[in-house]
């Protein structure tokens, strides 16, 4: 069992990877689970002109829980990098999976 980090608040959650420091900068001081990895194809779109253009490219997106250490908010973020990512509550992430498992459902029930 991995000792706590001396500005630890709490344990870390089951989920956590831990790899906690005492020296770790404040902002830092995050509880990260491990990330998944889904390779996907994304579409771009973009103004061209007077245009609209879109291209499909593949990517990999990372799938994550954090949680700000002594927070009690546990957040999901889904996201290729900065700027290309949402971080949304995990209640939040519930809802958007069983919105997204609806919306693709959809067209097989036509």
């Amino acid at each position: 069992m991995q000792s706590r980090a001396q500005w630890q608040v709490e344990r870390c959650p089951r989920w956590c990877a831990g790899g906690h420091r005492d020296d770790d900068h404040p902002d830092d001081r995050v509880h990260r689970s491990a990330s998944l990895s889904v390779p996907v194809v994304a579409r771009r779109t973009w103004f061209e002109g007077a245009g609209i253009r879109r291209m499909a490219e593949s990517c990999e997106l990372e799938v994550a829980l954090s949680r700000v250490d002594g927070d009690s908010q546990t957040w999901l973020y889904v996201g290729g990098g900065p700027g290309a990512a949402i971080e949304v509550t995990a209640e939040s992430g519930h809802r958007l999976v069983q919105a997204m498992v609806e919306a693709l459902d959809r067209p097989r029930s036509r």
